[in-house]
């Protein structure tokens, strides 16, 4: 037979199950602007009915409900769709931080634009065009070293500014690395605390907003794979290192940047890569037009300033003919074009005499002052042509005065062939840009042209992964994130089930105090 007091019993019960809900419900207001957070709500269900015992039978039919009870408070939370989440915020980490570095590589090629590299080197040529109408022309001179000049500290300050990009982005390597760190050791800790906490059966509800939160940081860092264990403990892989185990963490190092597949680190380890690949590219550009083999025609009248090899046959002044792929003495007069092989820009001008008294060949326009090849940061003006014009070797020929050997100021064959190095085709390094083989122009055009469509490839994927890192964010809040409408709604049905069932008890007792007070005084 159910108690007397049965009926207290039950609204009871359901007062505490309402409080709850409602005090859940404020909880949920309370964090709707909290980052991370996610709603929670009560989960309730019937409390455990019992048999209702009768007069004449052990067991009326039917049970007697006892009210309601809550089991649980938990999270509103899709882990499918976390896993979706964080798989595509690594990813656009990386290209957030590629599409930043290829912005500012692009600003220091400064292509297409009328201050540009390119308007550098056509200035360069145009003043040999200028040279080469008036060799012996001051002014003329002048302006080749100005221009050469203006040429190789454009070099150097495309290479400074590639370096304080690598710089900046080996210091940024550093700084995440340690962000990493700091998340992972957070991340281990509340480990802890959500495995202490849910030993004794409760959910740890606000520690797992806060190390999901944490989680969802570090793969916007560094790539995550997440595992978690019966005791709510997790496990994450990042970099191929298993940074957390349980409560135990592992270090991240700079090293580990390189084997980083997603996130910001890997991201800045592909603009160091990007940074590098300009480099070379413009690299092997000086290189070969300074030293680059090439293939120039000397006209009649040229005199060699040493043994040389020809790559057609030629006719000597006085008649005789050397054959190709045989030595030229020095000092030859040829009296037919004459094809040569030379190294590039410095090796044509070597050919070439100076306006010096008595003439002399020319020597490298170029020097390499670090020694080794030439490279964006290690080219300049040879210092004895910029402090002295007159030994540009603009001209092939030279006369004999009085024993002595006096340079034709008027002959510029040189400064032509020189200028004519502007639409020579070389033979490039291989890998660099999709041409091997053309002009320096031509394979400026395809640096700059491989360099945009890399950079317009990084800011698609940037933005597409903007959009869907947005769209699955927008999903995650539409499960978990707190709507106000909607937890209104549940405080007025909260409100009105805690008043009725604070009537029922009301009832009750009003029942309870009939049978305590006025029951048994019949005849009194």
């Amino acid at each position: 037979m159910t108690s007397t007091f049965h009926g207290l019993e039950t609204s009871k019960r359901a007062l505490l199950v309402n409080t709850a809900s409602m005090q859940t419900m404020g909880h949920n207001i309370s964090n709707a602007n909290t980052e991370g957070y996610t709603r929670q709500r009560v989960n309730i269900s019937a409390s455990r009915p019992i048999w209702q015992m009768g007069m004449t039978k052990s067991q009326a039919p039917g049970q007697l409900g006892t009210g309601v009870q809550y089991d649980s408070i938990t999270r509103v939370r899709d882990s499918y769709l976390d896993l979706q989440y964080r798989r595509e915020n690594q990813t656009l980490g990386s290209y957030d931080v590629m599409n930043t570095a290829m912005t500012a590589i692009q600003n220091i090629v400064n292509e297409p634009s009328d201050t540009g590299l390119s308007s550098v080197m056509d200035d360069f040529w145009n003043s040999w065009e200028t040279l080469n109408r008036d060799p012996s022309l001051l002014s003329a001179r002048v302006a080749v070293v100005g221009t050469a000049q203006n040429f190789t500290d454009t070099l150097k300050h495309i290479s400074e500014s590639l370096t304080n990009v690598t710089t900046d982005t080996d210091a940024n390597i550093d700084k995440k690395i340690i962000e990493a760190n700091d998340l992972i050791n957070n991340i281990a800790q509340l480990n802890t605390i959500i495995r202490d906490n849910e030993s004794f059966g409760d959910h740890a509800n606000d520690y797992r907003d806060q190390r999901d939160l944490l989680i969802d940081k570090l793969s916007s860092i560094v790539d995550v794979q997440v595992v978690e264990d019966t005791e709510g403990m997790v496990s994450i892989t990042s970099a191929g290192v298993n940074v957390v185990n349980g409560a135990d963490t592992t270090a991240l190092t700079a090293a580990n940047a390189q084997t980083a597949t997603a996130g910001q680190l890997n991201g800045y380890v592909r603009s160091l890569q990007e940074a590098d690949t300009i480099r070379n590219q413009l690299n092997g550009m000086i290189q070969t037009l300074v030293t680059g083999q090439v293939q120039v025609t000397l006209d009649n009248g040229y005199v060699t300033p040493a043994d040389m090899t020809a790559l057609n046959d030629v006719t000597l002044e006085g008649g005789a003919t050397i054959l190709a792929g045989t030595t030229i003495p020095a000092g030859s007069r040829i009296t037919s074009p004459m094809t040569v092989e030379v190294d590039g820009f410095n090796g044509l001008h070597e050919l070439g005499y100076t306006l010096s008294d008595p003439a002399t060949a020319g020597i490298p326009f170029f020097v390499s002052p670090g020694g080794g090849p030439f490279t964006i940061d290690n080219i300049a003006v040879n210092p004895e042509i910029a402090n002295n014009t007159d030994k540009i070797a603009a001209s092939s020929k030279y006369e004999t005065v009085g024993g002595v050997n006096k340079t034709i100021r008027g002959n510029s064959d040189v400064a032509i062939a020189l200028v004519g190095l502007r639409d020579a085709v070389f033979q490039f390094p291989a890998n660099l840009t999709s041409l091997s083989q053309g002009t320096t122009d031509d394979f400026f055009r395809a640096l700059t042209a491989d360099l945009g469509l890399r950079a317009q490839n990084i800011e698609r994927n940037f933005e597409n992964e903007t959009s869907l890192t947005t769209a699955l964010q927008m999903q995650r809040q539409s499960v978990s994130g707190v709507s106000m409408d909607e937890e209104l709604s549940d405080m007025i049905r909260f409100q009105q089930a805690y008043n009725a069932s604070a009537r029922v008890m009301t009832s009750v007792d009003e029942m309870l105090d009939k049978v305590i007070n006025s029951m048994g005084i019949v005849g009194r």
